[in-house]
């Protein structure tokens, strides 16, 4: 049967290329969707046009249909007249197909079991050249544009020339429109999404915290702090998710020891070196500490014995963390942070800060309201976006919360179901999550992770995460390092998210847009179908665009 299909869509793709390709190969402009063998050749448009803020990142997608299997192919930007250079010229475009990984899964949501038959879906963006098209003769190819922030806005051209092994060439005709609008450097949502440097030392082969593990580690971060990323994630503890499967398990940056005398000492030599890199990236200011009280378990500190080598466990001296915090400067900026525990455990948790390090703040990933917690200040609060959580009541909550100061956002991670990031979402979902955030009065997002590769399968050959985790769910990033076709979407809403902010701001928000923005809602998305999400999301979009010439 699955042969039956592939030949019938080769048939149709060599009857559409017939129609308006050359050289046996065509070319046409898609939207941001997940291109497969079911919908390759249902797009026939040859020209690209789209607005752009400065300082933005825009991408025009495209489908390359041919024989299946053919090789050699290449595909450059070619800017129309000098002026056009500004926008289109080196430095400023990348030219990416997508590669294909699997996907297959067996885990459980959250009452159900899920099955996802292995299967490919194209996620990662390659740059290298040349390249071929899949066993089932079409390959998706994303030319990506980052806007200059000093650019005059207008209207810029070029051409995208798609040349196979034979020299046959087809070309397609690229448009932006930039408008006078500017993307602030220094992004103004909330971004938390944890780092896990042991994943990539791991994955490289590399001594962790040397410095070949830093060099893999900085274009992952910078990645991270050009899309708005705040919040260094620091580990003060071993194991501090209660995690040790078919993922990485972190360890401590701080060293704890306990001397031939009886006394304790902690040696912040990791801690200092990896913040001060994480910083140097982009990333910062603040510094969350996981965690004195660990993931569904106790307290479970590690520390040498140095009279006898070995490990041991003892709880851990907060009293040396706030000393060194003060000493460095990171007073107001060092959080100690919780995942997902209960009011009573945030209490004793709390009562043992006020005790031992009282300036530290608290930061939480949790799914009860704040208020739940009593006299206990969350200074930096995640809600998790399941069932009813992120309620009217939570809303009115994270509104007095940003009155006083405070921070205000939401996350994913295995679950929800929909909206999310795993290969088997639809696309739109990631660009919905920033304009969630916007619609909605909250300061940011929060998910884990970017870049835990798990340690069974290579991703850019299986993206899947088993077991207990739909494919994709533990990264967005992949080796190398690569992005996906859902780290870009995610980034798209991001930037919404400023955009929005930026409009208010200068107070060019338009009731059209904020008719828009109130479709964008958790509910409608659940009762909805893929294709209403793409109409409400590509609405609030287009009245943004059309908000910004004002």
């Amino acid at each position: 049967m699955c042969a039956m299909k592939f030949a019938m869509a080769a048939s149709i793709i060599s009857v559409a290329c017939a129609l308006h390709g050359a050289g046996g190969f065509c070319v046409s402009v898609t939207p941001l969707v997940r291109i497969d063998a079911g919908n390759a050749a249902q797009f026939t448009n040859t020209t690209w046009q789209a607005a752009a803020w400065r300082n933005e990142r825009v991408h025009a997608t495209f489908v390359i249909r041919g024989a299946a299997g053919a090789e050699g192919f290449t595909a450059r930007v070619e800017p129309e007249t000098a002026r056009d250079a500004a926008v289109f010229g080196a430095g400023m475009v990348q030219v990416r197909w997508v590669r294909e990984t699997l996907a297959s899964a067996s885990y459980r949501y959250p009452w159900v079991w899920v099955d996802v038959p292995e299967h490919k879906v194209g996620d990662i963006l390659d740059p290298s050249q040349p390249f071929a098209l899949t066993d089932r003769a079409f390959r998706a190819l994303w030319v990506t544009v980052k806007t200059p922030s000093d650019v005059a806005p207008g209207l810029y051209r070029a051409s995208l020339a798609v040349k196979d092994a034979a020299g046959a060439e087809v070309r397609r005709g690229l448009a932006i429109e930039v408008l006078p609008m500017t993307l602030p450097p220094r992004r103004k949502m909330y971004l938390d999404i944890w780092q896990t440097p042991w994943t990539i030392a791991r994955y490289y082969g590399v001594k962790p915290f040397s410095p070949e593990h830093y060099a893999r580690m900085e274009p992952i971060f910078r990645e991270l702090a050009a899309a708005g990323q705040k919040a260094i994630t620091a580990t003060i503890t071993d194991y501090p998710w209660n995690i040790r499967t078919n993922i990485d398990t972190p360890r401590s940056m701080v060293r704890y020891v306990k001397r031939r005398d009886g006394s304790f000492v902690a040696d912040f030599t990791t801690l200092d070196e990896y913040v001060a890199f994480a910083k140097r990236c982009g990333i910062g200011p603040q510094i969350h500490c996981y965690a004195i009280v660990k993931f569904q378990k106790h307290r479970d500190y590690w520390y040498h014995d140095e009279a006898t080598g070995k490990e041991a466990h003892v709880d851990c001296d907060l009293r040396q963390l706030e000393a060194h915090a003060r000493e460095k400067g990171w007073i107001g900026d060092i959080y100690a942070a919780l995942d997902e525990l209960r009011p009573p455990e945030v209490a004793l948790t709390a009562a043992l800060v006020k005790k031992y390090a009282p300036s530290l703040k608290f930061q939480m990933a949790g799914d009860v309201n704040p208020a739940d917690f009593g006299d206990v200040q969350i200074d930096n609060y995640s809600q998790s976006l399941r069932f009813d959580f992120v309620s009217r009541e939570f809303l009115a909550e994270a509104a007095r919360r940003r009155k006083r100061g405070l921070i205000t956002t939401y996350y994913i991670c295995c679950i929800p179901e929909r909206p999310n990031s795993f290969l088997t979402s639809p696309l739109v979902e990631q660009r919905w999550l920033g304009l969630f955030a916007a619609a909605k009065g909250l300061d940011g997002f929060l998910k884990s992770t970017s870049h835990r590769w798990m340690t069974n399968v290579d991703p850019l050959v299986d993206a899947s995460c088993k077991p207990g985790w739909a494919p994709g769910e533990c990264f967005l990033i992949y080796p190398g390092p690569l992005l996906s076709l859902r780290w870009e979407m995610m980034v798209d809403g991001f930037e919404n998210y400023d955009k929005l902010a930026i409009l208010r701001e200068s107070g060019r928000m338009t009731p059209r847009v904020q008719n828009a923005l109130r479709w964008i809602d958790y509910q409608r998305l659940l009762e909805g179908k893929t294709s209403d999400l793409e109409r409400i999301v590509g609405n609030v979009e287009r009245e943004i665009e059309n908000a910004s010439r004002k």
